[in-house]
């Protein structure tokens, strides 16, 4: 069956792994190492070793762990209300977001094509499920025509499930399984000679004169260049953590045991609210995917109460049988609202960086793999530098202030180094390796996770994601 998710929350499904390459032992020596084998991480190797590059790729676990393979599968530039956002910048600003996406779309359209990964054509919906939101979705269709979207345009009543106050509707977009993309693009990726490890997590990125040295659970690897496509950057690196907020979402799919009850002409869309509480959704392989409940890492007390609110909304509304699968990505958004793709510290093309997808992964990812590459074989594209990290001034916020406290919290607990276990499992410190922040337990995914800059560990604490490099101390 397509369409199945990762690295189940739930009961309703069985999580899939791979077999991990092995690193040679002693250094490794490339022109580039990309960091992260998630779509980002796959299209900037491919398009480096098209344009005769030697490249190896590292990941620190198999696909179905990175946040590409755990996706909604959407391909849009719509993106909701994120044009209104982003307009705050300007026309120009906006004009070169879009041309990104509409870059990085059409590179997954003609790439999965020659692969046979279907693609399956949507119209894009951001819909007003309130009267407030309809301010935001007037700007986004005022934006779309300022810059000439084809087709764009308000609909009164659109094909979703509850009460609606009108939608800006794109048609054009698409939807994919993404782990099945992902695959492919991988098994491209290693046919065109590409080494891509398994298995390797990078604990630290160090700056050389003649390049990067990358010391790894498993070995050195030396490069002229380095890709960091995981997320957010590993350690500390330009201290670009502090410019990033993560985020988790959930996700579900369920059986339609009548696809006739759906609003008429459902099938054919996907769509996401333009306001709170957001909900993501789309028919995949003969499933409803329903998203939403999202909730910064750490931070949430009950996030199994965030599953039986999406749980409950579903069965309300919208004419389903069993649910299949529950599951949770983790995605990060930057304090400007825009990708942060290139040198993570200004003006060093040593190490590039590509995060801040603000869970619209699949184009921008693609999008910033076209940059990145372009970058590195000297064919920048045109609208890279509206995406570079230090294009414009950090813009600290509300959540930027969140985190602050979370932080002094977690040095103020230092001093007593709390621990804590759950039945089964070793003892493990509470400390977060990363910057001191106090882990939390996650009893829905069963994790420890960083309330300051979204780090997650396994009950046993075994580091899951990052930018922490290390494990849980264990007690």
């Amino acid at each position: 069956m397509s369409e199945t998710p990762h690295d189940v929350t739930t009961e309703r499904g069985t999580a899939r792994g791979g077999t991990p390459d092995v690193l040679a032992p002693g250094p490794l020596r490339v022109d580039v190492a990309v960091v992260g084998a998630g779509l980002t991480g796959v299209v900037t190797a491919q398009l480096l070793a098209d344009g005769g590059a030697n490249v190896v790729v590292l990941h620190a676990g198999p696909a179905t762990t990175t946040t590409t393979a755990r996706s909604t599968g959407k391909l849009s530039v719509l993106q909701g209300t994120r044009l209104a956002h982003v307009a705050r910048y300007g026309d120009d600003v906006v004009r070169d977001y879009l041309a990104a996406g509409f870059a990085g779309l059409g590179w997954l359209r003609r790439t999965l094509e020659d692969l046979d990964v279907p693609v399956d054509n949507r119209d894009d919906l951001t819909v007003a499920t309130a009267p407030e939101q309809v301010t935001d979705i007037d700007a986004v269709l005022a934006i779309c025509a300022r810059q000439g979207l084809a087709g764009v345009r308000w609909e009164d009543d659109p094909p979703y499930p509850v009460r609606s106050y009108g939608a800006v509707r794109l048609p054009g977009q698409g939807q994919v399984d993404p782990l099945r993309m992902l695959s492919a693009l991988s098994a491209r990726l290693r046919s065109s000679g590409v080494p891509v490890h398994d298995g390797v997590r990078v604990r630290q990125v160090r700056r050389l004169s003649s390049g990067v040295a990358l010391r790894t659970n498993r070995g050195t690897v030396l490069a002229d260049r380095v890709v960091l496509a995981t997320g957010t950057p590993p350690g500390r690196l330009g201290g670009l953590f502090l410019r990033l907020e993560a985020g988790r979402s959930l996700l579900t799919t369920w059986d339609v045991p009548d696809p006739g009850a759906l609003p008429p002409g459902f099938a054919e869309t996907m769509s996401i609210t333009a306001g709170s509480p957001v909900r993501s959704l789309r028919m995949a392989g003969g499933l409803l995917m329903v998203g939403g409940e999202g909730y910064t890492v750490g931070r949430e007390a009950h996030p199994d109460r965030r599953l039986a609110a999406l749980d409950e909304w579903t069965r309300a509304h919208l004419p389903v049988g069993a649910p299949r699968h529950a599951w949770a990505a983790q995605d990060y958004s930057s304090d400007t609202g825009l990708p942060l793709v290139g040198p993570a510290v200004p003006g060093d093309d040593r190490v590039l960086v590509a995060t801040g997808y603000a869970k619209w992964g699949l184009t921008n990812g693609a999008a910033a793999g076209l940059a990145l590459a372009g970058r590195l074989l000297g064919d920048p594209v045109e609208w890279g530098p509206t995406l570079e990290p230090w294009a414009r001034p950090a813009r600290p916020t509300t959540r930027t202030a969140a985190t602050f406290g979370e932080q002094t919290a977690g040095w103020a607990c230092a001093t007593t180094r709390p621990s804590g276990g759950r039945p089964g499992t070793v003892h493990v410190s509470r400390i977060c390796p990363h910057l001191g922040g106090v882990v939390r337990w996650n009893d829905q995914e069963q994790s420890w996770d960083c309330p300051v800059h979204g780090s997650r560990f396994a009950a046993d604490g075994t580091l899951l994601e990052g930018p922490a490099t290390e494990d849980l101390a264990t007690r």
